[in-house]
């Protein structure tokens, strides 16, 4: 894995990819998938990956955060309720359990704090599946399919955080590829497309760090606030974000890049009527710099606005581009479409 310290030769090791959405953030809220009569999210995963290694211990257990510095060693209850660590914590007491043996749990993400990539959620999903697969390899198995690993998951990060949470990020953290979600009644449905003739898309994508962190979690908070208010406008913005979504699901599925670029940039321009602030004057600077050497297209990732942009440029324009951005502030991020779902390997031993 490159990124992790190991103690054991072949430590369990998780990589689950993060997320670029283009259309249908917010919508994956619960409830808001049931009052909606439109509604669709669309999203690819990259390869910016959080990284999970779980390794056996004799004695105390650690929990160890590389991105956030703080390493948490004890026995059970202390490290279950140390409270430095909420995320990991709560993880660790769900998809563990004390009579099984102690372990040590590092983490460690590529994408930056507050990027708009669902890092954390992703996170999640790495460090449940590597819990998972070690603790089937210590004789105690827990048995989940997709679905209830994802609602899981959200429901622990929902209790950290205390704000409701949207599915995308974990369904593109757990399948990777280019994910067409559906929200009908009883649960998301989700297609993800794995065609390497997608390619292309592949070819166009630049990742690009405006060094600026954004809340998207309390921006969607507030819209959400507002849907179950009955506020008009909101709904009616939030169904012709459901309908563009809708429709760019069609032209993934077809490979129709450059509408796939015009209905993200009309579902941008709704998004920013309910998000005055979603963009900063750090993006606004980068993508013009962007676009005037030669991209295509920009967005900012991250339903209610990010720290991170993706670009889609022919790939004869990209060192212009990537010229362009870096001298407009902006830090090249080296990340590429991921076909792969959440990756598990090594043994608890």
């Amino acid at each position: 894995m490159g990124v992790i310290d190991k103690e054991q030769v072949v430590p369990v090791e998780a990589l689950s990819p993060t997320r670029v959405d283009l259309a249908g953030g917010t919508l994956d809220i619960m409830p808001l998938t049931s009052i909606l009569e439109h509604k669709t999210t669309v999203n690819f995963g990259i390869t910016l990956h959080a990284a999970v290694q779980v390794t056996r211990r004799d004695r105390e257990f650690q929990l160890v955060s590389h991105d956030q510095k703080v390493t948490i060693e004890g026995d059970w209850s202390r490290v279950t309720r140390d409270g430095r660590l909420p995320l990991l914590e709560r993880l660790l007491q769900h998809f563990w359990h004390p009579e099984l043996p102690a372990l040590r749990l590092e983490t460690k993400a590529k994408s930056p704090a507050g990027a708009g990539l669902g890092g954390s959620s992703c996170l999640a999903i790495a460090t449940a599946s590597a819990l998972l697969k070690a603790r089937a390899d210590a004789g105690m198995p827990l048995h989940l399919d997709e679905r209830q690993l994802v609602q899981q998951v959200q429901d622990l990060e929902t209790a950290v955080i205390r704000v409701p949470t949207g599915c995308q990020d974990y369904w593109g953290g757990l399948r990777g590829g280019i994910n067409i979600i559906r929200y009908p009644p009883g649960g998301a449905q989700v297609e993800t497309l794995r065609d390497h003739a997608a390619q292309e898309l592949d070819h166009m994508l630049l990742l690009c760090y405006s060094g600026v962190s954004r809340a998207s979690g309390t921006n969607n908070w507030a819209i959400f606030r507002k849907a179950f208010e009955g506020d008009a406008f909101t709904l009616s913005i939030l169904n012709e974000i459901g309908t563009l979504s809708e429709a760019l699901a069609q032209a993934v599925k077809s490979q129709s890049w450059s509408e796939v670029f015009r209905l993200s940039a009309a579902e941008w321009q709704l998004r920013a009527q309910l998000w005055s602030d979603i963009e900063t004057p750090e993006t606004k600077t980068i993508a013009t710099a962007a676009k005037s050497a030669g991209a295509l297209f920009t967005r900012i990732c991250g339903a209610g606005g990010g720290g991170v942009m993706a670009i889609f440029a022919p790939s004869e324009a990209h060192m212009r581009v990537r010229d362009a951005m870096i001298q407009a502030g902006g830090r090249v991020l080296e990340g590429r479409l991921c076909w792969q779902s959440t990756e598990v390997k090594g043994e608890f031993t």
